[in-house]
């Protein structure tokens, strides 16, 4: 009887696992569809490269982290010193895996980074309907962020 809920136990926590890979699968391709990017294979790092399909100066990627210390969580980094334009992007991509308005993610994005540079640190934003990190490099301006819903 134990080897069967041994058994049972250990068919369960693989079935669900493979389920979540799905699901990160899944939630790239959709990403990647709608806002017109490349969803790539799933990397050895569990992520999924959501990449631009052009060359413009203002194409944007991303990383989807299959299983992030925060959950599946998207991961950016900004051209230097980022523009509105890059803060669109993070919103609009971030809004199709939070189900969070793309105002709301913009608005947190730039809060973030700000505090970030303010801080000459990383920075978690706090009490937010996010799970938002990030970090400004001193070198060149450059925003690495993380978010995830909560």
């Amino acid at each position: 009887m134990r080897c069967l809920v041994s058994t049972l136990l250990l068919l369960s926590a693989l079935s669900a696992s493979s389920v979540r890979a799905d699901e990160c699968d899944a939630k790239a391709r959709e990403i990647a569809g709608k806002i017109d990017l490349d969803a790539g294979p799933r990397g050895a790092d569990n992520s999924i490269a959501l990449s631009a399909r052009g060359d413009e100066e203002d194409d944007y990627g991303a990383y989807l982290l299959c299983k992030g210390p925060l959950g599946m969580t998207l991961h950016y980094l900004s051209p230097p010193s980022p523009g509105s334009k890059w803060y669109e992007f993070v919103g609009r991509s971030a809004a199709i895996l939070t189900g969070v308005k793309t105002a709301s993610i913009v608005l947190e994005a730039r809060n973030c980074v700000e505090n970030a540079r303010l801080r000459d640190g990383i920075f978690r934003s706090p009490g937010s309907a996010l799970r938002i990190m990030c970090n400004v490099s001193k070198k060149d301006a450059r925003a690495d962020l993380s978010l995830a819903a909560r």
